[in-house]
């Protein structure tokens, strides 16, 4: 309950600080909800000028851009600003303030590092969702529905992995902001289902680096019904990274000499 109430006062900090500006705020929020509306526009434009990506429907396509909206933006309000908070902490040596709060580090970061502006992108995706299950006529009173949505949660705990494993690395780097950069470059092999790519990349964005459970395997799920083999391989692959990403946060913590140190 402690961290509930942690992200409830963070949430109420961020919310009080956009809105001192208000103007600026729905300025930032329209601009972030019109920039993610470009790709389910091109994908209008694609599927009217060409055959549009083979096995999947304008529709079922929209649906797969809104979820990894969806999941982009949940990352985005909850995740984004973890590591980054970490890396100004450690680079102004204000870090160690943190080691003796009655909380475990890394949970408070996770549950006090918001970024309003994610609820903005988190809106749209909801959206884009709603509109292709109305027009493919998917209930949310179905066993797929209740895939995507645990499929969604995988996803977002690939996303919370990577920003773990940023958190841990900026202890030894400490200019490490293009690391968060990578993590964008892995979400753009997450824009196209990993059944346009051939077979060896489709594994390794499944069970490698199994960036496919952010998009396609919710989506998929969904539409298409539960490939088991493939999601539970995805599953166990976030699982590992996820254990992975906080054993190195802990080893990161042991090391760390303090500021100056």
């Amino acid at each position: 309950m402690r961290y509930l109430k942690l992200f409830t006062k963070s949430f109420a900090l961020e919310l009080s600080s956009e809105l001192a500006y208000k103007t600026n705020f729905v300025i930032k929020s329209l601009s972030l909800v019109l920039g993610d509306f470009i790709s389910p526009l091109l994908a209008i434009l694609i599927y009217n000028t060409t055959l549009g990506i083979p096995g999947w429907s304008l529709e079922q396509f929209i649906l797969f851009q809104g979820t990894l909206i969806l999941i982009s933006g949940l990352t985005h309000f909850l995740l984004i600003m973890i590591p980054y908070k970490i890396i100004d902490e450690i680079r102004e040596g204000t870090f160690d303030k943190y080691l003796i709060k009655p909380y475990n580090t890394l949970l408070f970061f996770s549950f006090s590092s918001v970024n309003i502006g994610g609820l903005a992108e988190t809106f749209t995706g909801i959206v884009l969702v709603t509109w292709s299950m109305i027009k493919l006529d998917l209930s949310i009173f179905s066993f797929n529905f209740l895939v995507y949505i645990f499929l969604i949660i995988i996803g977002f705990l690939f996303a919370y992995s990577l920003m773990v494993l940023i958190a841990a690395l900026s202890f030894l780097v400490v200019k490490s902001e293009a690391l968060v950069s990578l993590f964008f470059r892995v979400l753009d092999l997450a824009r196209y289902p990993v059944q346009i790519y051939g077979t060896g990349f489709r594994f390794f964005l499944t069970f490698l680096v199994p960036v496919a459970v952010m998009s396609t395997y919710p989506a998929s799920s969904l539409v298409f019904g539960l490939d088991y083999k493939s999601v539970i391989g995805a599953i166990i692959s976030v699982s590992l990274f996820l254990f992975i990403s906080v054993y190195l946060w802990k080893k990161a913590m042991m090391k760390y000499s303090s500021a100056g140190g």
